[in-house]
């Protein structure tokens, strides 16, 4: 008779020991998540039981063992976040300001231009153009009229869409 697999006994798990624990890779007091993901392995491997880990490191049980042989298959490059993509970027104080100074000396200049120049969203200059109502500032300075001169809204459009009811 086969000898069945024993399941681990429940054990609580002290993050703090861990990171005084010298075998541990907690212990080396370097702030990474791969480090910890590193670490549920070893702490699996020593005999504790997924679900304690689980608990511990506030994963899913099911995440872990995913984890676990996507790391015995590819080695440790399995634990490295692979999302692509850039950083979001944030409208500074100072990215904002450049954008006005540049729409100011040159009106004519449109949003998608700013957004090129100034490296974001063609989205995000307009608004930020908008905001400070210089959006048609070259309109303006051209004494010709603005968008909104140029369509009255009707006393029929009263924000309302559609047709009669």
């Amino acid at each position: 008779m086969s000898e069945k697999r024993r399941r681990s006994k429940r054990q609580t798990i002290d993050l703090e020991q861990l990171k005084s624990d010298p075998n541990s890779f907690l212990s080396w007091d370097i702030d990474d998540p791969t480090l910890g993901k590193l670490e549920t392995y070893r702490l699996y491997r020593a005999g504790y039981a997924a679900a304690d880990i689980a608990e511990t490191f506030g994963f899913a049980r099911g995440y872990l063992y995913e984890l676990w042989s996507e790391l015995k298959a590819e080695g440790v490059e399995a634990l490295v976040d692979k999302r692509w993509g850039a950083a979001p970027r944030k409208r500074t104080t100072e990215g904002e300001a450049a954008v006005l100074r540049a729409k100011a000396l040159h009106p004519e200049r449109g949003d998608t231009d700013l957004a090129k120049e100034f490296g974001m969203d063609r989205s995000t200059a307009y608004r930020l153009l908008e905001e400070h109502g210089l959006q048609d500032l070259h309109r303006v300075l051209d004494g010709t009229t603005s968008r909104a001169a140029e369509n009255p809204r009707s006393e029929a459009d009263d924000g309302e869409k559609g047709g009669a009811k």
